[in-house]
């Protein structure tokens, strides 16, 4: 081939590629559980999202921002074929047969595992999913905004009880101790567990603050627990915060909500 002749096929080639360039799709993602459908629609743009989870559309699980238009999506094989050519935000622990079937057919998968066990890998994860969805400057206000939030109460030795519909909570997981911190207590040092819980237990371990996590969507012995008298009389005159259970389901920008919730109702409590 003469060298005018190749440089004719690389001006086609050239011209094609900016063609499909000029026309290609923005990527789009689909978030297929709770945790994911909440950071995607916080970062990403409306035309970015395709499909999210059946969690999305329920505003007792989401935050500030619910899924009123997007198409839901179970966690299924056959479900997802239509969507080979988006990007699927998933938690592998949670899908792992399904996460190898869809790795086999060529899906491109962003692991969403709720690994984060502080406020700073939160805070990289999020400047991570801001690049990847290309929203890198919004991703860094929110954390930044995240940073500067303060919600230490003037309480550095306060032990505090955080009781839920379901009962006491483990605080070790890290969204709890994250949620502590920021509002500048501490836990118990009385072990309480589920095998433990009972109000005996409750009344014996003397908190000195109570977070009660409650949706009061129907009866439970644990619910039925955080108001009864004795509990109520506990904490006549002292602090009592009471928050939805949603900003606990994920290690994510909830915590912070939540702290401002019960950070607005203690600030001015007795000490």
């Amino acid at each position: 081939m003469c060298f005018t002749s190749m440089k004719k096929l690389l001006s086609a080639v050239f011209i094609a590629l900016l063609s499909s360039f000029s026309f290609a799709q923005p990527e789009q993602f689909v978030s297929l559980t709770l945790c994911s459908d909440r950071l995607l629609i916080e970062l990403a743009r409306p035309e970015q999202i395709s499909a999210m989870s059946p969690y999305s559309k329920n505003p007792l699980m989401m935050l500030d921002k619910v899924n009123s238009d997007k198409p839901i999506l179970e966690a299924q094989l056959e479900k997802l074929l239509p969507y080979a050519d988006k990007t699927l935000l998933i938690n592998e622990t949670f899908y792992p047969q399904l996460v190898t079937q869809l790795k086999q057919l060529g899906f491109r998968i962003i692991p969403i595992n709720d690994s984060p066990q502080t406020a700073e890998q939160l805070f990289e994860f999020i400047l991570q999913l801001g690049e990847i969805t290309g929203n890198q400057q919004h991703a860094k206000r929110l954390v930044s905004q995240l940073n500067l939030q303060n919600f230490r109460l003037n309480r550095p030795l306060a032990e505090t009880l955080i009781l839920s519909d379901t009962g006491v909570v483990d605080m070790f997981y890290p969204q709890y101790q994250t949620l502590l911190h920021l509002l500048g207590l501490k836990p118990l040092k009385t072990n309480l567990t589920q095998q433990n819980f009972s109000l005996e237990k409750v009344l014996l371990s003397q908190p000195n603050v109570l977070i009660s996590l409650s949706d009061k969507q129907g009866y439970s012995q644990q619910g039925e627990l955080l108001s009864h008298p004795l509990l109520q009389d506990l904490f006549k005159n002292a602090p009592l915060a009471t928050m939805p259970l949603k900003y606990t389901y994920c290690f994510d920008h909830g915590l912070w909500q939540g702290a401002e919730r019960v950070y607005n109702q203690l600030k001015n409590s007795p000490l």
